[in-house]
């Protein structure tokens, strides 16, 4: 499976919020359709959350999670959570933390979009992530996170 920009939800980008949930921002979602995606029969995908170059602060803590929903950039309470991490104390996000590498559900693509989002307790008022899909756990030798010279 070739991996490319599509299945890059952020590249460094900023995520922050007070009391509430935030997305990484517009255009930054899956579309099935558009990434003419065949999943393959068998073939587990990979979610990746990395702390980008800055690290998180203020706040108490931040719960990221993967999202579909069949409207885009959705945020309209339709969309349905399939993955959530624990919540994580802010100052465990440092530069280069991981937040999350694991495998995503299956049929991940029953609805045609797919986003990132998270959710912090208190002001979380600076931080940025690195999130992408791959096909493989971060730190093998296939995990395939989109670079610029790849684009």
């Amino acid at each position: 499976m070739l991996y490319d920009a599509k299945f890059e939800f952020g590249d460094d980008v900023q995520l922050i919020a007070t009391d509430t949930t935030s997305y990484i921002g517009t255009g930054k979602e899956v579309d099935w359709v558009l990434s003419g995606l065949n999943l393959g029969q068998g073939t587990p995908m990979y979610l990746n959350i990395v702390v980008g170059t800055t690290a998180y602060s203020g706040g108490t803590s931040c719960q990221f999670f993967l999202e579909v929903d069949d409207t885009s950039e959705g945020h309209d309470g339709t969309g349905k959570v399939i993955m959530m991490t624990d919540a994580i104390p802010v100052g465990d996000l440092g530069i280069g933390a991981v937040v999350y590498s694991g495998a995503v559900p299956v049929d991940v693509d029953a609805d045609r979009y797919l986003q990132v989002g998270m959710t912090a307790v208190g002001t979380v008022a600076a931080g940025t992530i690195n999130a992408w899909l791959s096909n493989a756990p971060l730190n093998t030798a296939s995990d395939l996170q989109v670079d610029e010279s790849n684009i």
